[in-house]
């Protein structure tokens, strides 16, 4: 291809790769209109004062720390969303909460943590009360206990006993909080109660929870309707209710910024038509909740962690809102993939412009994206290391993919080496040419997304997808192998690709899961091309199990 015909490939693949990044970010970043947030107050929010300093997976004997003012500060953002929080403990710093919520005018769910530990459960109740005394006119109401009875912390004629205690000492309304199950089977609790704090979550429903769409008529409105009848003559409260902005799909339940602000938005504007009151989980995001929740655990809340709204009150909502950025870094990754290419422009077909602006594309798009994911998710010692797992497959992948292109079927030149060869080049420290890194790289990504599979279809539940990871290195392997078919055939990559093919599957919680589905498919295209080492290996094994030689 000559200089000016090479030019004009670079030319359309630029106006091709741009037309694909602007429109697959405008689509998006795309507004979706939701019900309006009613005078945009909701009328309850969830609040744990928490920081970097402090959070309640530090606490010792319910004492936490939370810098200066930290408390004040919140309840003066948060009056401007809501006029009442629930708090969950009244030990250690969020003892401090009700004093700060009626300096500001606001009403407090005030919670009492109780559980197995009777002396701690006595420190609780004493301090609960003694702050309810003194701002009376700030207590919506006592709530003694949260979920004691799904955890099977106690009994339901203990709680009950513990509630009436309770009662006996306080003229301010006193209540317990739980699912609507526990509720049916303890009736005990529900005579002990003023108020019935009823938690309806969907997304964490088992086996499976529905989707958004459906959640309101096939949940939430079943659930008050059966609440009522197992607590007959009570007021009954949604104790806790909401929806995660971030985090892994489970079943047909999918978190995002979008479908946050539609149910709570929803929830917000039909409230009146439910007839029961509601607590929204939560005022602001917990990034400590990671630990024991996944990345979905720290992202109900209606504000960041940076007491920034996530999403308007009233207007459409974007799930991507700086989607411009990311079709700029989108192109910009084109424009690199292309000068990448004139480099070795007189190899390049006017197709393999186009693909090469296109892969360049789509290596800026999934990288912003990652970039996202890896913010979102994140924490703790394990969380670099899961980071740069996670880099290293993406530029990987992305290496991989733009070499394919460029360099078309003689990439690489030699046939790559085992296991076995690399540590015998690296024990006698010779020279790394390319094929011999790309065997590394081979078996790092190969090992890395078969621990990431392992993982995820042993414990699913709280881990998020990889697929913005590895589907640019399983493209990648997919081309590798329909050029240069069959694959180099050795044992590493074949029970690498193994555990890739069968623990992809049992990532699959439900049929109707996309993001599950689209994760297995990654998973069987990386272990596609070493189908034959695969088989070989198979029969290897066979042969060893009846005693016949390979």
């Amino acid at each position: 291809m000559n200089r000016s015909t090479a030019f004009l490939g670079l030319l359309l693949s630029a106006l091709v790769s741009a037309g694909a990044a602007i429109g697959l970010w405008a689509w998006l970043g795309r507004p979706v209109v939701v019900p309006d947030v009613p005078n945009a107050h909701f009328e309850c929010l969830s609040y744990t004062p928490a920081s970097d300093a402090g959070s309640p997976l530090t606490e010792v004997e319910g004492v936490f720390q939370v810098p200066a003012g930290l408390i004040e500060r919140d309840m003066a953002i948060l009056s401007k969303y809501t006029d009442c929080v629930r708090t969950y403990s009244s030990n250690g710093p969020q003892g401090e909460i009700l004093a700060a919520a009626a300096a500001v005018g606001m009403k407090v769910l005030l919670g009492i943590w109780v559980s197995t530990d009777d002396k701690r459960n006595a420190v609780e109740i004493n301090r609960a009360l003694d702050i309810a005394n003194k701002y009376p006119h700030a207590v919506r109401a006592i709530v003694v206990g949260n979920e004691v009875l799904l955890r099977r912390e106690m009994l339901g004629d203990r709680l009950a006993a513990t509630i009436l205690s309770v009662k006996a000492r306080t003229n301010l309304p006193v209540a317990y909080a739980d699912i609507y199950e526990f509720w049916r089977r303890n009736p005990q609790v529900g005579q002990a109660v003023d108020i019935a704090l009823v938690h309806i979550l969907p997304y964490w429903d088992d086996p499976h929870p529905v989707s958004i769409d459906d959640v309101f008529k096939d949940v939430v409105h079943p659930v008050i309707a059966n609440a009522r009848i197992a607590i007959p003559g009570k007021p009954i409260i949604i104790g806790e209710i909401g929806w995660p902005s971030y985090g892994r799909t489970r079943s047909r339940s999918v978190p995002s910024l979008v479908n946050e602000a539609r149910f709570m938005r929803t929830l917000a504007a039909d409230a009146a038509s439910l007839g029961v009151g509601y607590n929204l989980i939560e005022a602001i995001d917990q990034p400590w909740k990671r630990s024991p929740e996944g990345t979905v655990g720290a992202y109900w809340g209606i504000l960041d962690q940076n007491r920034e709204l996530k999403f308007p009150l009233t207007g459409p909502v974007r799930e991507w809102p700086e989607w411009r950025t990311g079709a700029g870094v989108s192109f910009a990754a084109a424009l690199c993939a292309l000068v990448l290419g004139w480099r070795r422009r007189e190899g390049l077909s006017l197709a393999r412009w186009v693909a090469l602006g296109l892969a360049g594309a789509a290596i800026g798009t999934t990288g912003w994206m990652l970039y996202a994911q890896i913010l979102q998710s994140t924490y703790g010692p394990a969380g670099p290391i899961k980071a740069a797992a996670w880099v290293f497959a993406f530029v990987s992948g992305a290496w991989l993919l733009l070499g394919r292109i460029v360099r078309g079927a003689d990439w690489p030149a030699r046939v790559p080496a085992s296991l076995s060869q690399l540590a015998h080049r690296v024990r006698l420290r010779l020279p790394w040419s390319t094929d011999v890194i790309l065997s590394f790289v081979n078996l790092m990504v190969l090992f890395l997304a078969a621990t990431t599979a392992l993982m995820l279809a042993i414990d699913g539940r709280h881990r998020d997808f990889a697929t913005l990871a590895f589907w640019l290195p399983a493209l990648a392997f997919l081309l590798s192998g329909v050029v240069r078919a069959p694959m180099v055939r050795f044992a590493e990559e074949a029970w690498f690709a193994m555990v890739l093919v069968v623990a992809g599957i049992f990532a699959i919680d439900h049929y109707t899961n996309w993001e599950a589905w689209v994760w297995t498919l990654c998973c069987w295209a990386l272990a596609a091309p070493w189908a034959g080492a695969m088989k070989d290996e198979l029969l290897r094994l066979k042969g060893a199990a009846f005693g016949r030689p390979d």
